[in-house]
């Protein structure tokens, strides 16, 4: 078993995605985002060429982009047509195209529809959401937890709120899996840029704390939180079941970076020694043809 069957690496529906992905030694799971001014079509077909490279596949839906019964039908049959195993649920930050606003009003359709895939994860939120009150999130959290299989976090930087969110997460009764979101090896401009855009200021205030700016850009960033949460995929009270990495494209070198750090904190044999990240599957799923 690879250590690859405990992370999963984002990457955005262009072209880059798919000339990485194939220079890739190995197959790997791979999240594809909904893109705002592209739609969910093409994160599907995307994910339909990706899937012909061998890869696992994950394809986001951002809930406001979908207009209505029958598009959903479609964008689950693509899905379905192209080996998708797995669909990631947000709700989106666009004005809603149809009849859904957030993940909650779609989650109860997919999670019974005939062609839905085996797994789907939702979001979860450490920091917080800058258009979303705390109650609120949590709120959600629990509704969608009844019909999800794994939650993964919004990206950050700062360890302290991740491990806070999640024990705070497993007290209050919710015991889905969690896949903790972090940045990939990413060139520092482009993470600055895509930090402010995904909204991760509690993160970055904390790092300027810490040792200024500059500490954004740094390897460590990505070292500090896959050190601290490395240790915690064997606990099975935190249910931590491995890392999501934002790539922003950069797909080749966060995979390099990762095997790297695993061959020097000598975890191979730990990591190859746990079951997939994604062998859970949620106790109410039926059996789908």
């Amino acid at each position: 078993m690879s250590s690859d069957d405990r992370v999963q690496y984002e990457v955005l529906p262009f072209a880059r995605s798919e000339e990485q992905a194939a220079q890739l030694a190995h197959p790997v799971r791979l999240t594809i985002t909904c893109s705002p001014k592209h739609g969910p079509e093409r994160s599907v077909e995307f994910a339909r060429r990706l899937c012909a490279l061998g890869h696992c596949l994950t394809v986001h839906i951002a809930a406001r982009m979908v207009r209505d019964r029958e598009h959903l039908d479609s964008l689950l049959d693509g899905m379905a047509d192209a080996g998708v195993d797995d669909l990631f649920l947000i709700g989106g930050d666009a004005d809603p195209v149809g009849e859904f606003s957030s993940a909650v009003q779609l989650l109860g359709l997919i999670a019974v529809h005939p062609r839905r895939p085996q797994t789907i994860g939702i979001a979860g939120y450490p920091e917080g959401h800058p258009k979303i009150e705390p109650e609120t999130l949590d709120e959600a959290l629990r509704e969608k937890s009844t019909a999800a299989d794994y939650v993964t976090t919004q990206m950050c930087f700062d360890p302290a709120p991740l491990r806070r969110w999640t024990v705070r997460q497993r007290e209050s009764g919710i015991t889905l899996p969690v896949l903790v979101g972090m940045p990939g090896k990413v060139a520092r401009k482009r993470l600055l840029e895509m930090s402010a855009r995904v909204g991760v200021g509690p993160s970055v205030t904390f790092l300027r704390k810490q040792r200024g700016v500059r500490a954004l850009f740094s390897k460590s960033t990505a070292d500090r939180l896959f050190d601290e949460f490395a240790p915690a995929l064997a606990d099975p009270q935190l249910n931590i079941v491995g890392f999501h990495y934002f790539t922003f494209n950069d797909l080749v070198e966060t995979w390099k970076w990762h095997h790297e750090k695993i061959a020097a904190t000598g975890t191979r044999a730990h990591w190859e020694g746990l079951e997939p990240a994604r062998s859970y599957v949620h106790p109410q799923q039926k059996t789908t043809t």
